[in-house]
């Protein structure tokens, strides 16, 4: 008889057994790491797997995807063998955040302050839901976002990195060598709404991918970036080098080099790793209203952006005319976009009419001119001040600014805004002032193509 597949299910939709099951492994693989802090059985083996040198994770490149999928599968596999028998029908849950959350902002389960799951430092602000009283914050990717601007990209990846974005798995840049975690390009899965979600909407250790999985939630919000590759895969094909290695990541215990993880061993979760998702659509979040005189549709992200919280310490704007109707081709680049050592940012994409100034912390503002959204995490380990080429597909945008505005001078602005690493709530680790951030955010040409 062929073994039944196990069953990944939304944290919310866990039985109160099943919860109080997953939190009991997730306490145990603690208390192992608490003994002994070098177990491969613990707790903190698994954060340092993406955090630090052990691994590293891989980002902003098409081995990101299975790099997280091979990971998640030994932590689960690390749970259910943390206490049995009680832990071994366990299974990692998915936190679904394109749906609203069953607490004010996360998952109740994250919420309770009583659950080995709550973590401090996270942003508390409630997310708006139909009749919300004011000061709530807009669900930043709702999956409508997701199946519209992600989910339909038909391309893996690409070897072009300024294009990365266009595909879903982002730069086809090979094998990683492990010496750093940055790629030179984020797929649109990853950016931005990965990216935003660590940063702009969670926030606390999961702003920083040098901190990230010190949160429980980190697994939970990563399970839903698995399942958003996996019900990509129904429709497309995952087209990539299959026999590259994926740091830090073995099947055995031993750690034998030939017993690497390779991307060939994460295309199939059910033949290859034995699971499956179970998924129901959650509640949508209520429309963003629409504004009277509004030149484009609102992003939902306005209320996640860096440039939203402070005042941006860099902003570099580009003139020029609004095409005619029936362009097939709007691109903005950012041309050497530093990546800094000692914090992240971000660069939010702002059209005006020319001249007109940025208002970026008045919310109506963004809701007018919010045109897309960048995160650049800091980068951490041998690889530090780098700098990629950075493409924004403003296609959307422009389109419906050609149909009422053809001919007339625009502007688009980049905010460049430091996150002070990521740590909103807590101390930074480096006091960048307004000079010194504008300095190493800064990049080169800014350019727009329109065809």
């Amino acid at each position: 008889m062929a073994t039944q597949p196990r069953i990944r299910k939304s944290i919310d939709s866990l039985t109160p057994g099943e919860l109080a099951d997953y939190e009991h492994a997730f306490a145990r693989l603690k208390a192992i790491s608490d003994a002994d802090p070098t177990s491969i059985d613990g707790l903190q083996y698994f954060a340092d797997l993406h955090n630090t040198m052990l691994g590293p994770c891989e980002h902003a490149n098409d081995t990101f995807l299975p790099w997280h999928r091979a990971h998640l599968f030994l932590f689960e596999e690390a749970l259910r063998r943390s206490d049995p028998p009680r832990t071994s029908n366990v299974t990692l849950p998915y936190w679904d955040w394109s749906a609203l959350p069953s607490g004010v902002r996360f998952p109740k389960a994250f919420e309770d302050e009583n659950s080995v799951l709550h973590h401090a430092l996270r942003n508390d602000d409630p997310v708006c839901r139909p009749d919300s009283a004011p000061g709530c914050q807009a669900l930043p990717f709702p999956r409508a976002y997701l199946e519209e601007q992600v989910l339909a990209k038909p391309d893996w990846s690409t070897a072009d990195p300024e294009l990365s974005s266009t595909s879903f798995g982002g730069h086809a840049g090979g094998q990683m060598d492990c010496q750093g975690q940055f790629g030179e390009g984020f797929g649109a899965l990853e950016q931005p709404a990965h990216n935003a979600m660590h940063d702009g909407f969670i926030g606390g250790t999961m702003a920083d991918p040098g901190t990230a999985a010190e949160d429980p939630m980190f697994f939970s919000f990563h399970c839903y970036i698995d399942l958003l590759w996996a019900q990509w895969q129904e429709r497309f094909e995952t087209g990539t080098d299959l026999d590259c290695r994926l740091c830090g990541l073995f099947k055995d215990r031993e750690h034998l080099e030939e017993n690497r993880f390779l991307v060939r061993d994460t295309l199939d979760t059910e033949k290859q790793f034995g699971y499956v998702y179970d998924y129901a659509p959650g509640e949508a979040p209520p429309p963003l209203p629409d504004v009277d005189g509004a030149p484009f549709r609102v992003h939902p992200a306005l209320d996640v952006v860096p440039s939203a919280r402070r005042e941006p310490a860099l902003v570099r704007t580009l003139a020029f005319s609004v095409p005619q109707p029936g362009l097939e081709e709007a691109v903005l680049r950012l041309g050497d976009v530093h990546v800094t050592l000692p914090f992240s940012y971000g660069a939010d994409v702002y059209l005006t009419r020319a001249g007109e100034e940025l208002h970026t912390t008045d919310r109506e503002f963004r809701q007018r001119h919010l045109a897309d959204v960048l995160y650049f995490w800091r980068s951490h380990h041998d690889h530090g001040h780098t700098t990629h080429d950075v493409t924004v597909d403003l296609g959307r945008v422009l389109t419906a600014l050609a149909g009422a505005h053809a001919g007339e001078e625009w502007q688009v602005s980049v905010a460049l805004t430091p996150t002070a690493g990521g740590h909103e709530h807590g101390p930074a680790e480096a006091a960048a002032g307004p000079s010194d951030a504008a300095h190493a955010i800064d990049f080169g040409d800014l350019t727009l193509r329109v065809r």
